[in-house]
C-alpha cells in the first residue's frame, strides 16, 4: 500500500510541474531555438549567442529540457533534438511550434485567472486582456498568426461523408480556416466550386493552401466575418467547429445569419464533435465518465472564450430557434434546412 501511495503522489507531482515543462518548452519555441539546432548550433554558449539571452540560464533551460525528452544532451554543454523537441522546428510536418508559443503566453495567462472563472463563469481571458478572445485577435496580427499557425497544424477532423456533396454545386464554408475541407472537396469533384468565409489572417492562409491543392481557380475568398456577412449564392453551407466557438446568444445570431442568406433548396451541415446524450465510461474499470474528446480542452475553451461542445439535441435546439428543422444527425454531422 506504500508503494502504490508513493506511485501516486509522484503521479500527482508531475502533473503539478507540467506546467514548468510547458514554458519551457514554450520559451524555446519562441527563441527559434529548434531550428538554430536544427541548423547545426548545437552548443549552448552558440545558442545564446545567436539567440541574445544569458548562457547561463539557457543552459539550464536546456538541460530541463532534456530530462523531460524534449532534447537530448550529448555533451556538456552540447544538445540535439529528440524526437519530441523535432516537432518545435517551424518547417517540421505537422509542428507544433505555434501552439507552445500560444500556450506559454495568453493562454498561460488565462490560466492563471481559472479561479475567477469558476467562481463567476466568466472567461478568465476577458478579464485579463480586456476584451473576447477573437476581439482581441483583431487588434493583434501577430498572435492571430500564431494562433492560425497552431490551428491549422491541429489534426483535422474527420471529413464529412461525400454523399452530402453528391448534387452540390456551390460549398459555402464559413469559418473555414487554412481551407483544407474546400481544398479535398474541390480535388476530387472537378465540376463543384466553393466560397471561404475567413477573417484575413486565415484567408492568407487559405489561398496558399487553395493554390497548392490546384483549386484556388474555383473558390471565392470573402474576407471578413461570418457575423457581418454570409455569401447568399451556395446550396450547401458548412459551419465545421465553428458554433463551439460561442455561446447559445453568439450561436443563435450565426444560424439566423445564415437562414437569411440561405436560398431556396439549400441545405446547411453543422459539423461538430457531439457530445453524448449520455455518460459513457471511458474504458472497462476506469471507474470515471468519459466524453468523446479531451476535457482538459474544454477546461481551454472555459478560460479562454465563451464557448462549449453541446450534445446534438442542444444543437438542434439552436437551429430551430434559428428557423432550421434538422433532417438528420450521422456521424457528427447535423443536417438542416430552413424551416
Amino acid at each position: 500500500m506504500a508503494r502504490d501511495d508513493d506511485y501516486f503522489r509522484k503521479r500527482l507531482l508531475n502533473v503539478l510541474c507540467a506546467t514548468w515543462t510547458a514554458q519551457a518548452c514554450s520559451v524555446f519555441a519562441l527563441l527559434g531555438l529548434a531550428d538554430r539546432i536544427a541548423a547545426g548550433t548545437t552548443g549552448g554558449a552558440d545558442l545564446a549567442t545567436a539567440a541574445g539571452v544569458d548562457p547561463v540560464a539557457l543552459r539550464r533551460l536546456l538541460a530541463a529540457l532534456a530530462d523531460a525528452g524534449v532534447l537530448r544532451q550529448t555533451g556538456p554543454d552540447d544538445f540535439v533534438l529528440s524526437g519530441m523537441g523535432e516537432y518545435l522546428r517551424t518547417d517540421a510536418p505537422g509542428s507544433v511550434r505555434d501552439t507552445a508559443v500560444l500556450y506559454g503566453q495568453e493562454v498561460f495567462a488565462s490560466f492563471a485567472g481559472l479561479l475567477d472563472t469558476v467562481r463567476t463563469g466568466r472567461p478568465a481571458f476577458t478579464d485579463r486582456f480586456g476584451e473576447s478572445f477573437y476581439q482581441y485577435l483583431g487588434g493583434h496580427p501577430e498572435l492571430a498568426a500564431t494562433f492560425n499557425g497552431a490551428m491549422s497544424t491541429a489534426p483535422e477532423p474527420p471529413p464529412p461523408p461525400a454523399r452530402l456533396f453528391d448534387d452540390a454545386r456551390t460549398v459555402v464554408d464559413l469559418g473555414g480556416g487554412d481551407g483544407g475541407l474546400l481544398a479535398d472537396l474541390l480535388r476530387a469533384r472537378p465540376g463543384l466550386r466553393g466560397v471561404l468565409v475567413e477573417l484575413p489572417e486565415a484567408a492568407a492562409r487559405a489561398r496558399v493552401r487553395l493554390a497548392t491543392a490546384g483549386v484556388l481557380d474555383r473558390v471565392d475568398i470573402v474576407v471578413g466575418s461570418f457575423f457581418e456577412q454570409v455569401p447568399t449564392d451556395g446550396d450547401r453551407y458548412v459551419l465545421r467547429r465553428v458554433l463551439h466557438n460561442w455561446d447559445d446568444g453568439n450561436v443563435t445570431r450565426v444560424l439566423s445569419r445564415v437562414r437569411t442568406a440561405m436560398p431556396a433548396g439549400a441545405r446547411l451541415l453543422v459539423l461538430e464533435e457531439l457530445l453524448p446524450a449520455q455518460p459513457q465510461r471511458a474504458g472497462a474499470g476506469a471507474g470515471t465518465w468519459g466524453a468523446p474528446r479531451n476535457r482538459i480542452v474544454d477546461l481551454l475553451m472555459l478560460v479562454l472564450m465563451e464557448g462549449r461542445d453541446r450534445t446534438a439535441a442542444e444543437y438542434g435546439q439552436l437551429l430551430a430557434d434559428a428557423g432550421f428543422a434538422v433532417t438528420g444527425v450521422t456521424d457528427g454531422v447535423i443536417e438542416a434546412v430552413p424551416g
